[in-house]
């Protein structure tokens, strides 16, 4: 099996930034990947590091920008939006989307490889299997429960974060030579009356919180009455797992194992619900998890780990 071959470069401060922007404006293409802190929380969630990878002659170069670093990422905004270089994410979804949150860049256009995967067909879709099967070299996923806002990262964690977007690369022109499409539009943000509220502003745990009670003769509450409609599959599993097995996962250690894991009570759900062939990508877990934190159908414990609410556990009652 062929070991990945690239050059590693840290970006720290704004000077290489803006080089390195002045370099990717002049690309055909560039991948792209995200590493991000506390994802399953709106209020506390940040961006630690954006990665970048593409192709000069016959090598290939990764960057990797440290976005908690004291500098403004403004300068990527031209390359990202405004030139013509094709975006190639693995899961749009969710990387784009934390983009367009976090800093509003609006990358266009933009090329999906794990949305090429599953419109050719395939079931195991995340990056690690479609590494395996078309690229030939596995991904080593070990640091990917790491604590991306520690400073300085380790070897181990540069690594990993460089193997995502060197992957996507080459899984793209992959995807080109068999002709898939992988051809994804990003919505724009929806807007929200509720941001404009005072409250926004406060800290989460600032807010009044109050108790639910339920008992198993009780009507569904009418603002999750259409929950489970509004629930992809697999974050109907993922609300199975937590609720059977209440605080035995943290939000990283369920994203990452959900794939790879299929032991035991969990990996029975996810089979029963999504079928044994298919294989959850990482990211689109993540989004999964934070679906059902944003209706109230998780919680995070203080120690960090995942618990279904009450209305949680009744929705999964209903539904297993």
């Amino acid at each position: 099996m062929p070991k990945p071959d690239f050059t590693l470069k840290i970006i720290k401060d704004a000077g290489e930034l803006h080089r390195l922007s002045e370099v990717l404006v002049t690309l055909p293409a560039f991948a792209f990947d995200i590493e991000t802190t506390d994802w399953w929380n709106r209020h506390r969630e940040r961006i630690a590091l954006i990665q970048i990878a593409f192709r000069a002659k016959d090598k290939i170069k990764v960057f990797i920008i440290d976005a908690l670093a004291d500098f403004d990422p403004e300068p990527l905004r031209l390359p990202l939006e405004k030139s013509a270089a094709v975006k190639i994410i693995h899961n749009a979804g969710f990387d784009a989307t934390r983009l367009q949150k976090h800093y509003n860049f609006s990358l266009d256009p933009i090329f999906d490889t794990m949305l090429a995967a599953r419109r050719s067909g395939e079931l195991k879709y995340s990056l690690k299997a479609q590494a395996d099967n078309h690229l030939g070299f596995h991904l080593d996923k070990s640091a990917r429960t790491s604590d991306w806002s520690r400073r300085p990262l380790d070897n181990r964690q540069l690594y990993y974060a460089a193997l995502d977007p060197f992957a996507t690369l080459l899984l793209y022109e992959n995807q080109l030579e068999r002709g898939i499409s992988g051809n994804y539009r990003l919505m724009p943000p929806a807007v929200s009356t509720q941001n404009l509220l005072p409250l926004d502003d406060l800290p989460a745990d600032s807010l009044p919180v109050e108790v639910e009670t339920l008992t198993a003769a009780d009507p569904l509450p009418a603002e999750n009455s259409s929950a489970q409609s509004n629930l992809s599959e697999t974050a109907i599993a993922l609300l199975g797992i937590i609720t059977e097995l209440p605080t035995r996962y943290s939000p990283d250690a369920l994203a990452a194992s959900t794939g790879s894991e299929r032991i035991g009570l969990a990996g029975w759900i996810i089979d029963r619900r999504l079928g044994t062939d298919a294989e959850p990508d990482e990211e689109t877990v993540k989004m999964a998890i934070n679906i059902l934190c944003e209706e109230n159908l998780v919680r995070i414990t203080e120690t960090r780990r995942l618990e279904s609410t009450v209305t949680g556990e009744w929705l999964w009652q209903q539904m297993k």
